[in-house]
């Protein structure tokens, strides 16, 4: 007889707090999707949306970096579980990288449901959309993820992607397995693109899968510059797509 996960019950309360919870996936690595999810966060708490932060690259934590944060700086606060580190007054960081610096954990199985879960169950989310960045590809991190959501109804996919064509391809993949997961999307949200043609490829392959077309984030030359509350300055060039973004968003908050 096989025992209950006593975590679970205290999952599907935390995460049922959220008015809307958005994993960031990508088929291919390399696409800058932490560095988009990072865009997105800041671009959601300076409409004044507390905004949670789930670093769930269990093995190689970077968000914190893309937010200027170094992992020896960032201190765990525990009250009745563990309190997200404050990037800002609207936007707070969960990630392995609060407990281990910047080393590597090498995690597979059983032992990337225990993280994802016990993450999720003790983290004391103060938030009203959790942003989750995901590892590439798609592997047991994404689908213990995908169990636990499944719990509430109140996720939607974003997916990232350039305009390259073996970006592009790897999307049909994911849309599919997603679907068959009973997922729903946000849509798909191009990045590094540098022109009017490549916006329109990551548009085309949006309209192939009846997903909706965000928009895109142009190629940002010495991106590294921009890590931090530098992100703030992008912002300002990227109004129009802040506001698609925005009402897809506000379209989903009346789940």
């Amino acid at each position: 007889m096989s025992m209950v996960d006593p975590r679970l019950a205290s999952i599907k309360k935390n995460l049922g707090r959220f008015k809307l919870i958005l994993p960031v996936m990508s088929p291919k690595g390399g696409v800058g999707k932490t560095f988009v999810t990072a865009l997105l966060a800041y671009m959601l708490s300076y409409m004044h949306i507390p905004v949670s932060l789930l670093d769930a690259d269990l093995t190689n934590p970077t968000l914190h970096i893309v937010l200027g944060l170094d992992a020896e700086n960032l201190k765990v606060a525990e009250d009745r579980g563990i309190k997200p580190f404050k990037v800002n007054e609207k936007l707070e960081l969960m990630s392995l990288a609060l407990f281990v610096d910047d080393y590597s954990i090498p995690l597979r199985g059983k032992d990337v449901e225990n993280v994802v879960r016990e993450l999720l169950a003790v983290t004391r989310w103060g938030g009203s959309v959790l942003l989750i960045d995901t590892p590439p590809g798609f592997s047991d991190t994404h689908l213990e993820l995908l169990k636990m959501l499944s719990s509430v109804n109140r996720a939607f996919i974003i997916l990232v992607t350039t305009p390259g064509s073996v970006a592009l391809r790897s999307i049909g993949r994911i849309v599919k397995i997603l679907t068959l997961e009973s997922m729903k999307f946000v849509g798909v949200l191009g990045n590094m693109c540098t022109d009017f043609n490549d916006e329109l490829k990551v548009e085309v392959v949006a309209r192939k899968y009846g997903i909706a077309y965000l928009g895109c984030v142009p190629f940002i030359d010495k991106i590294e510059a921009y890590f931090g509350s530098n992100l703030v300055s992008i912002l300002k060039d990227l109004e129009p797509l802040s506001i698609t973004m925005l009402k897809h968003i506000e379209k989903l908050f009346g789940i």
